[in-house]
């Protein structure tokens, strides 16, 4: 089952079990201290065809709005990174907090998501990538997402090995998003990558970045919003590679280099680091202990869950819960009361893995 048909089903069954009230019953185990929420790009909604991993990373103006709403209507106050790891610090249980963050560093952040949070007095925090404001980066996923969607088949060789991948259908195109995703971040070598993409999208390696220019922050954009004391600037590597992939002095480069980059550029301090990509297979103990020992106050994931009191001895590897296109109301309920990570891990409390 792919995450798309996961999230719709829950979108589906969430008003069922929020009026229920059933959420209600995880809440004093599972409910924690608050949430880290995670979002990507804020954009119009239009008709266009699209690969649900997109849309994910996607929601609308009123979306934002709304999910503002609620965490209003719940009475939860809204924080900065610093604020999380100072009440984890202290050791405060009686604040009820939810701090917004954005991954990668798109225009639509300053845009669109700005003037919303701006409005509504939003402390947050954008994690930056640092070769999409030097227009260096290779925005692969949206080269992906045009290949499955314009073609009904896909092939190319890769260490020997014939890749083969149908996307004739709505389904077909989705596994094959998701297939070929794993093979480009599991088959991931720095020496090899732009062979490897250029192999995949049958592009050129000037094509490869024909994402670049059009969909991220500049470095003034980023002044601009460093200097509004709501904004916080994070770090998020230099290349946006898959950590796990990497030998620990290019690991190191990609995390120490991030934060120098953008403490040059806004001169101030960054001390706040998200994962690339996130999940167990991608960022694990090994990158977390990296994250630590170069100083950062706090490292997030894309492993979903709240925060308990257990993280103050665990910033570098906070869990967050996901705003996504079909994150409803009432999928709030199931995530905030830690309902819905509580079935996602099986009854575990996401601390470090």
């Amino acid at each position: 089952m792919s995450s798309y048909t996961k999230k719709k089903i829950i979108s589906v069954v969430a008003p069922v079990i929020s009026g229920l009230g059933v959420h209600k019953l995880f809440a004093p185990g599972y409910a924690g201290l608050g949430q880290v929420l995670t979002f990507h790009r804020v954009l119009p909604k239009d008709n266009k065809d699209r690969i649900h991993n997109h849309l994910s990373l996607e929601i609308s103006p009123e979306q934002l709005e709304a999910t503002i709403a609620f965490y209003k209507k719940e009475g939860y106050t809204f924080v900065s990174l610093d604020q999380v790891y100072d009440l984890l610090q202290k050791g405060a249980t009686n604040t009820k907090f939810v701090a917004f963050t954005f991954d990668d560093g798109y225009i639509d952040n300053y845009t669109v998501a700005y003037p919303i949070l701006k409005a509504h007095n939003i402390p947050f925090t954008i994690y930056i990538t640092t070769n999409f404001p030097d227009y260096r980066a290779v925005l692969w996923w949206y080269l992906l997402e045009d290949a499955v969607l314009n073609r009904s088949s896909i092939e190319f060789t890769w260490q020997g090995v014939e890749h083969k991948y149908t996307c004739d259908t709505k389904a077909s195109k989705e596994s094959t998003f998701d297939e070929i995703r794993t093979v480009i971040n599991q088959s991931f070598r720095v020496n090899d990558y732009k062979t490897l993409l250029k192999g995949v999208f049958q592009k050129t390696e000037i094509q490869l970045y024909e994402y670049s220019k059009k969909l991220v922050l500049s470095w003034e954009d980023i002044r601009t919003l460093s200097a509004d004391p709501l904004c916080t600037i994070g770090a998020h590597t230099v290349n946006h590679y898959p950590l796990s992939q990497l030998e620990k002095e290019k690991l190191q480069y990609e995390i120490e280099e991030s934060k120098h980059r953008i403490e040059k550029q806004i001169v101030d301090s960054v001390e706040h680091f998200a994962y690339p990509f996130g999940k167990p297979t991608e960022s694990s103990i090994r990158e977390f202990e990296m994250v630590k020992n170069l100083g950062f106050k706090t490292g997030v994931t894309t492993r979903i869950g709240n925060i308990f009191a257990q993280h103050r001895y665990k910033t570098e590897c906070l869990p967050r819960i996901s705003v996504n296109r079909v994150t409803t109301e009432d999928v709030l309920y199931l995530q905030s009361s830690g309902m819905l990570p509580f079935i996602v891990h099986r009854g575990k409390k996401v601390i470090t893995n």
